[in-house]
């Protein structure tokens, strides 16, 4: 648990820090996409439940340590109480995805035997043989709860990475983006950012835990408009 979370802080850090980002926009007219294949296992293993500035952070390796430890328990408890739902976030992200891409006039299924690291986007992609026109690729970096610091509400927050590519050709990037919801850090420009709900926000990790199915629903809701924003960049 403890790589997890510093797993979780490479990931921030990263954001941060890395090179100003350029998205690939969507042209339907020219792309010539009908079909579209979703390729699976998008999400990352378990939600997060995170403290950005936390107080512990601030004392020193041992105080580093003993924050560690803090934020990986308060995330195994996160995600025991998701198990006592039943909450697959994957699978409410992908369905969701489907349902949109669908509803904008593609024909929709899903790759469901990918196998890819977590956190990745597929390196080589199935032979097409004409049965679709391209690969929806998505890359749920984290999703779950952050909260700015101690004694600072959570909310449900979501990064993720969306990219089409052409079936014919896979290195014929047709659409590429990256969508933030409720980040916590300065996007780059281009990086489209929304907001959380006010709905779901939790003063503490006590009312976080409290209640589960309402913890899922705000994560769900994150999520379902995650998928909802990359559908509507193929319209």
């Amino acid at each position: 648990m403890f790589k997890k979370i510093v797993g979780a802080l490479a990931l921030l850090s990263v954001a941060a820090c890395a090179s100003p980002y350029v998205a690939t926009p969507y042209d339907r007219a020219t792309a010539n996409v009908r079909t579209i294949t979703i390729i699976d296992d998008a999400g990352a293993p378990e939600a997060i439940a995170y403290e950005v500035a936390s107080m512990g952070s601030n004392f020193g390796l041992i105080g580093a340590l003993v924050d560690a430890g803090i934020q990986a328990e308060r995330q195994g408890a996160v995600n025991r109480a998701l198990d006592s739902v039943t909450f697959d976030g994957e699978a409410v992200f992908e369905r969701r995805l489907s349902e949109r891409l669908t509803a904008n006039g593609y024909t929709v299924s899903t790759q469901s035997d990918s196998a890819r690291p977590k956190r990745a986007f597929l390196v080589s992609y199935p032979t097409a043989n004409g049965t679709t026109d391209a690969y929806m690729d998505v890359v749920i970096d984290h999703y779950g709860y952050l909260s700015a610091g101690a004694f600072q509400p959570f909310r449900p927050s979501v990064v993720a990475q969306v990219r089409l590519v052409s079936a014919a050709d896979p290195s014929v990037i047709l659409m590429d983006n990256r969508i933030v919801y409720n980040g916590m850090t300065s996007a780059d420009a281009g990086v489209i950012t929304l907001s959380p709900n006010p709905a779901y926000v939790f003063q503490n990790r006590e009312e976080l835990l409290a209640d589960p199915a309402r913890m899922a629903a705000g994560i769900e809701d994150a999520l379902k408009q995650v998928a909802d924003t990359a559908a509507q960049l193929l319209r």
